[in-house]
Formats: C-alpha cells, sequence, structure tokens
C-alpha cells in the first residue's frame, strides 16, 4: 500500500492562506540573513493531517500519508497511487480556506498524474500469530540480516532500519499493533473496533521508503510514470536484497517459557553469534546459568537441527494480508 508521500501540485493558490508562521534567522549584528514560511498543517479525515506549503506562484508542496488523511488510519490502503492522489487533491479542494484554485489545465495535469513526486513509501503487512511473535521477527532481523548495499540493520527503540540515512532508498521493519499504541500514532476512537485492533496486533509492516534521487533514477518522479503494479514490484525489489536465507527466530512455543531478557541473547546464540566475544567474562556466565534452567547452553554452537525454531524468510514467502473483507462492507478503505 502506498503510506507518506510528498512532492508539488501545479496549481494556482493564495500564498497568505499556506502559513502556519515563519521562521527568521539573524547574523551576531541582528541582520535578517533569512526567512522562511513554516508549512500549514491541513486536517482532514479523524483529525490526521497533512502539510502544505507555498512553493512558487503555481507550485503547492504537499508532505504527509494521503491514506490518513482521507480513512483515519493507515493499517491497510490501497496500491493505485495515482488514483489515491486524485481523491487527495479532491479533499483539499473541499477546504475553500485554503485557497486553492488551479485552473483547468492545472486540474487536468493534477488528475493525469503530471507532477513531480520527492518522496513515497510503500508497505505491506504479514500476519503472525500475535504481536510477540512480531517482535521476535523484528528483533531477530534487525540484530542478524543484511541488506545488500545498505548493511546491517539499526535499531531505533522497536524498529529495525536498514538503510536509514540513505538518501536514495531503505527498508524498515515494525509491529503495527506496537505503533497504534504509541501518542501520535493511536487511532481515532471510532475505529478502535475488535477486527482494527486485532488486525495490527499481528501485523508484521514492512515498509520500503524511496528519496527523490531514487525515484529520479527509476523516472517514477512522474506520478503519471506509476500503475497500479508499480509499489508491489518496488517493495518486493527491495525485500529481495535482504539476506535472510540462514536468520532464524524462535517459535511461540520458546517465546512463551523464555524470559524477555534472555530472547535477545537466545536469538544472537541461535544465528550463530560468539557470545562470549560480546559480553564480558563475568556476564557470559551469568547468562549462560540463567539460560541453562531452559534447557540452553550457550557455551555451546547453536544447533544444527532447528527444529524450535522458525526461519524468517518462510515468513515472507506467505503473501501479505492485504486489505480484509469487512474493510470494505465499513467503509474503511478509500
Amino acid at each position: 500500500m502506498i503510506d507518506y508521500v510528498s512532492g508539488f501540485f501545479p496549481c494556482k493558490h493564495d500564498p497568505s492562506k499556506l502559513i502556519s508562521g515563519m521562521v527568521m534567522s539573524f547574523d551576531a549584528n541582528l541582520n535578517q540573513e533569512w526567512v522562511c514560511n513554516k508549512k500549514l498543517s491541513v486536517e482532514g479525515s479523524h483529525s490526521s493531517k497533512i502539510q502544505l506549503q507555498s512553493h512558487s506562484e503555481n507550485l503547492v508542496y504537499f508532505t504527509g500519508n494521503p491514506v490518513k488523511f482521507l480513512q483515519g488510519h493507515n493499517l491497510f490502503g490501497t496500491n493505485d497511487i495515482r488514483h489515491l492522489m486524485r481523491l487527495f487533491f479532491d479533499e483539499l479542494l473541499k477546504q475553500e480556506s485554503l485557497g486553492l484554485c488551479p485552473d483547468p489545465f492545472q486540474y487536468d495535469l493534477i488528475q493525469d498524474g503530471h507532477y513531480e513526486l520527492t518522496r513515497v513509501d510503500i508497505n505491506e503487512s504479514w500476519h503472525l500469530n500475535n504481536s510477540r511473535e512480531v517482535q521476535a521477527w523484528i528483533r531477530a532481523v534487525g540484530e542478524t540480516a543484511y541488506l545488500k548495499h545498505r548493511g546491517a540493520g539499526q535499531f531505533s527503540g522497536d524498529t529495525a532500519y536498514f538503510g536509514k540515512n540513505s538518501r536514495r532508498w531503505g527498508l524498515k521493519c515494525y509491529s503495527k499493533g506496537n505503533e497504534i499504541k504509541v501518542k501520535g500514532h493511536k487511532l481515532p476512537p471510532e475505529l478502535c473496533i475488535p477486527e482494527m485492533l486485532e488486525y495490527a496486533d499481528k501485523s508484521l509492516r514492512i515498509e520500503a521508503f524511496l528519496r527523490q534521487l531514487e525515484l529520479k533514477r527509476r523516472h517514477l518522479h512522474i506520478l503519471s510514470n506509476w500503475d497500479i503494479d508499480t509499489p508491489e514490484e518496488l517493495l518486493l525489489e527491495c525485500l529481495s536484497k535482504l539476506e535472510l536465507s540462514d536468520v532464524y527466530m524462535l517459535d511461540e512455543s520458546v517465546l512463551d517459557t523464555l524470559p524477555p531478557r534472555l530472547r535477545m541473547t537466545y536469538n544472537a546464540w541461535l544465528n550463530g553469534e560468539d557470545l562470549k566475544s560480546i559480553y564480558t567474562q563475568r556476564t557470559f556466565y551469568r547468562v549462560r546459568k540463567e539460560m541453562e534452567k531452559y534447557g540452553i547452553d550457550i557455551s555451546t554452537k547453536s544447533p544444527k537441527d532447528k527444529t524450535n525454531v522458525i526461519p524468517l524468510i518462510r515468513v515472507l514467502e506467505a503473501k501479505p494480508v492485504g486489505i480484509p473483507d469487512w474493510a470494505y462492507e465499513r467503509n474503511l478503505v478509500a
């Protein structure tokens, strides 16, 4: 599904209505160096916001999540970015206070997708049994997997990033169930129905973020060059560069018995890490003693017969869950 999008609409407008304030810089002698208008936050469905800014007389910069703006959530959504952006722009036109007034030629350009994109985030969700399994998968992939030309993963909170600071593209893996519990990402009260919460709780979300340089390299910086299959093809191509063939995670039966503080250690040992080189001698023997209570000896090599573990790649071999039927029935999809 399409998630976050940034770009420029070719659109006449009143610049004074797309300002939420100004930022100024002064030198040591209090001479003004520059001034910048702050972006205007615009509320959409269920108070989900998008930001707009006047870029020039006939260009409006936009950045944000059009799916969330229209639906009030981004648990699931469309891959048809051209249709999505048409709906998004038409929704903006309904807000007369924004002062957007495209002429017929500009409106046709927008409807046909003849304008520039500077960022597109694409994601899909895979369902595991529960949020514990989702977190175990993320922890294992972040500690042991590699992304070609981007290197090992790095964590920010519970999210595993690959190529986080790349100017071109990267991947991130996170638990959607955990995300919607965080302030600023919570579902609106009217959308906190059991089906939505269960869908999120089991969702392993993998997201590819494409920056301006990569979009231009692929000639995808112009929206009209996208079709309905492009997002899925891009995400799968990015995922194919993630080296997962020999990476494993705990299955649920082990997760249920092993304390959370020991799961990271077990995953590292399971995937062949030399724990003696990671821990101090004192810490290693303390952790080893704790693990022995669960029948695990981390001083030995991890077993070749991994009967109690799941290859990470197996999760991604299944199809993403997509949009459930009940979401259409309840008008939860834009």
